[in-house]
């Protein structure tokens, strides 16, 4: 029995699939609330969805209760995939808000590259966020890579990469290399966004990865909802920080350190380990408090 669920076959022109996951490769959920505001702003239609069941552990990602016109339904995990017809565009969008799977991987990638298969995916790509040791002051950095030189170019990521990263990955990772094996053009984008800012959903990473996407595809999205949550967000963060000296101190030394340079190209595309984020803020807050200690 096939993992995806079908409602509709939509006719799409050789759509570009553009993907994002909540889990690991989603610090302040940056990216999966990218692919939502495209969905809403289009009102896209949701197609297909994977089914659940082969994929999860419910007792790590338990489905949710809801009320709806009085009713209790259940929210199980989801992946959704829904079409958007670009007027004026020779290529049409399919979205796919998806949920980092716990069990079968390989097989809940087979199912993104059946979808890509029947509508004849012309171009993947993917966007993730990573908790970075960037400052909150500045404009949120995109990083990426790709292996292909038209998406190269139209999504502003320097010359044609391939990731030199080593080491643990999510799902993320082991569907793009999926998809470059299949000979799908494919591109990656990370949002990196503070590891010291606490709050999510964070509204300035996914700006940044769509007016990435707005400019390089000629989108026309509408982003000024973004832009008025970002500011919003910024203040509230601002009173978060100014009301802890220490991480205060944090955010000014980073903010001092980051490279003018927002455009520089990472070809790692992976997810920093999240241990060593904390490690180098535990760190701090010790030598704060010796300093304290000293005076």
């Amino acid at each position: 029995m096939s993992e995806l669920l079908y409602t509709d076959r939509p006719a799409l022109r050789r759509p570009l699939l553009v993907a994002a996951f909540s889990g690991w490769n989603d610090a302040g959920d940056a990216a999966t609330s990218a692919v939502r505001f495209m969905q809403r702003r289009w009102r896209a239609d949701i197609f297909a969805t994977v089914d659940p069941e082969q994929f999860f552990d419910f007792t790590q990602a338990r489905p949710l209760v809801r009320l709806r016109d009085g009713k209790r339904v259940i929210e199980w995990p989801s992946n959704t995939f829904a079409g958007h017809v670009l007027e004026d565009h020779e290529r049409d969008i399919i979205l796919l808000n998806g949920t980092e799977p716990h069990l079968r991987w390989q097989h809940y990638v087979q199912s993104i590259l059946d979808v890509c298969e029947a509508f004849e995916v012309s171009g993947f790509i993917t966007l993730a966020a990573l908790l970075a040791e960037a400052s909150h002051t500045r404009p949120v950095r995109v990083t990426g890579s790709s292996t292909d030189d038209e998406l190269s170019r139209q999504l502003d990521l320097g010359r044609n990469t391939t990731s030199a990263y080593e080491g643990p990955t999510g799902i993320v990772g082991v569907l793009t290399q999926a998809i470059r094996e299949s000979g799908i053009p494919s591109a990656s984008m990370w949002a990196n966004v503070p590891f010291y800012v606490q709050r999510s959903p964070n509204p300035k990473g996914s700006l940044a990865l769509l007016e990435r996407l707005n400019r390089g595809l000629k989108l026309e999205l509408t982003l000024h909802d973004l832009e008025v949550f970002g500011a919003r967000f910024d203040a509230q963060v601002q009173s978060d920080i100014a009301n802890n000296p220490e991480v205060a101190e944090l955010a000014r030394r980073f903010e001092e350190d980051e490279p003018d340079d927002l455009d520089v190209v990472d070809e790692g595309g992976e997810l920093p380990d999240p241990k060593a984020m904390v490690d180098e803020l535990e760190r701090f807050l010790r030598e704060q408090r010796d300093d304290s200690k000293d005076a």
